[in-house]
């Protein structure tokens, strides 16, 4: 803590800019949010993910899978440790802007914006349920 960083630590401007430079260099490891990642149907994040590997990392709590990935129920269901909350502050005496924004957030519909960044709501119900593929 507070001691300078090692001279193969590397800072990036922007998410893309970490992706480019892990596609660059086969040794080096980044950090970007999984929205970056996230959506399969998105021919931008396909080309990403052809040029570099998602880490799975170790989840303690889960048996008897060891590893996991970031996925929204892996998120959800905190198997996945790297998250961050999000936090709100507000500087408004009064009812305005700034906490109508808030407000709407807390909803299901400003949730919703959560989702569809393949970023896990805070406040969406979650149903886990047994399914059997059969032919």
């Amino acid at each position: 803590k507070g001691a300078p960083l090692g001279t193969n630590v590397v800072a990036a401007k922007n998410s893309q800019g970490v992706l480019d430079y892990i596609s660059e260099n086969t040794d080096a490891i980044g950090l970007i949010g999984v929205n970056w990642i996230g959506d399969k149907e998105d021919t931008a994040q396909g080309r990403f993910l052809e040029k570099v590997k998602i880490a799975s990392l170790e989840c303690t709590g889960c048996q008897p899978i060891v590893y996991t990935q970031p996925f929204q129920y892996n998120i959800a269901t905190r198997r996945y440790p790297m998250i961050r909350r999000l936090y709100y502050i507000l500087k408004e005496n009064y009812s305005g802007l700034g906490s109508g924004f808030a407000d709407f957030l807390i909803y299901e519909r400003g949730q919703l914006i959560f989702r569809r960044a393949y970023l896990w709501p805070a406040k969406m119900r979650l149903h886990v349920r047994d399914a059997s593929l059969g032919e």
